[in-house]
């Protein structure tokens, strides 16, 4: 080896250059990073292996495709799947692919996920259609009078309220069926202190009960009395509404 005294300096200053030593300077995090990750995507049609659901928001499976053909205004793809290949892909949506239909497949959370089709517009939830969007929740204390918050829905299935007077509500629709939640935090802060929760359905004497429900206009109906913790406050009822 070479007598090269100066050589570990060297080492060191192209260690601190930037990506290419041509630049001359000295790396820089704000300058260096690289581009935003793209979220993975496959193009893929939709196979029949003997149990093809009939509904969105299942599981399908779908073979990547391969498109070629001239890149020219008309002119005709042509797509390829490769059938040895079968990727579990969850669609939602208010429809449900037919086997051979193109789907475009995107990573989320760990699986693959495609949009086949208008979402729903509603969700079906105690035996009414609720809106996929923000709802209204008005309660009544005999201290406080009559006062009103949105309740947030969350794209899914749940809509919730923020904290409250130490309260904080929460409709979810899990399974088709409703269920009203006011989680009143006794000690502590909401949302991190000491709970007591009052559910519908749920049981005295820490439950609340439905007393009321149309579907069209929504209005959800419930008490308090069987609630210590909420009716000791002045609380007698919560109605929800669009």
């Amino acid at each position: 080896m070479p007598n090269d005294p100066l050589r570990s300096l060297r080492l060191r200053w192209d260690e601190l250059l930037g990506p290419g030593p041509h630049t001359g300077r000295i790396r820089s995090p704000e300058l260096d990073s690289s581009p935003a990750p793209v979220t993975p995507r496959f193009i893929g049609r939709v196979r029949d292996a003997g149990a093809i659901p009939t509904l969105g928001e299942r599981v399908f499976l779908v073979n990547p495709v391969k498109i070629d053909g001239a890149e020219a205004e008309g002119a005709g793809a042509s797509l390829t799947a490769d059938e040895s290949r079968s990727i579990p892909v969850v669609v939602i949506g208010s429809l449900a692919p037919k086997a051979g239909d193109v789907l475009v497949a995107y990573a989320s959370g760990g699986r693959w996920v495609s949009e086949f089709g208008a979402r729903p517009t509603t969700v079906v939830c105690g035996g009414c259609k609720l809106p996929r969007r923000d709802l209204t929740l008005t309660w009544t204390n005999n201290l406080l009078g009559t006062h009103s918050a949105p309740m947030v829905f969350n794209g899914i299935d749940e809509w919730a309220t923020g904290c409250i007077n130490q309260i904080s509500f929460r409709l979810s629709c899990r399974s088709g069926a409703a269920t009203f939640t006011a989680t009143y935090f006794v000690a502590g802060h909401c949302p991190t202190g000491q709970p007591v929760v009052c559910s519908s359905p749920g049981s005295s004497p820490i439950g609340l009960t439905a007393s009321a429900q149309s579907c069209d206009p929504l209005f959800l109906q419930y008490t308090a009395t069987s609630c210590p913790a909420l009716s000791a406050q002045g609380y007698t009822k919560f109605t929800v509404t669009q």
